[in-house]
């Protein structure tokens, strides 16, 4: 039973982690898309892309795991460590995905940046 609250627990911390973090983005971004007018009617595609990429990326991770099996989640300590361990990775996609995206709007902004509104 300790083995499914665990994999319950590593499915709310991941499906949290992603959530917040696409709330704390979300206004910046929007903010950064819209100063050029060449990229303003994107920017609502980029946001939902930004934040439907994100939460793929945890609920990608949490479906890789299985469930714990007994021995590793004979106690409470024990599972923690084990939702510890399997958050590693959903950190890793998020922080590469993050790398990514952020290439990409530089690519965008250094294409049209002569497109700037002054």
């Amino acid at each position: 039973m300790t083995g499914l609250l665990a994999w319950i627990g590593l499915v709310v911390m991941a499906v949290g982690f992603s959530v917040g973090m696409a709330l704390v983005m979300r206004r910046p971004m929007r903010g950064l898309l819209t100063a050029n007018t060449y990229l303003a009617p994107a920017a609502n595609f980029y946001v939902r892309a930004f934040v439907l990429v994100v939460l793929l990326a945890s609920v990608a991770v949490v479906a890789s795991t299985g469930l714990p099996c007994e021995k590793q989640a004979e106690n409470t300590m024990t599972a923690v460590w084990w939702i510890a361990g399997h958050l590693q990775p959903l950190c890793l996609s998020i922080a590469g995905f993050l790398m990514a995206f952020v290439l990409l709007l530089t690519i965008l902004f250094a294409a049209l940046g002569r497109y700037r509104d002054q």
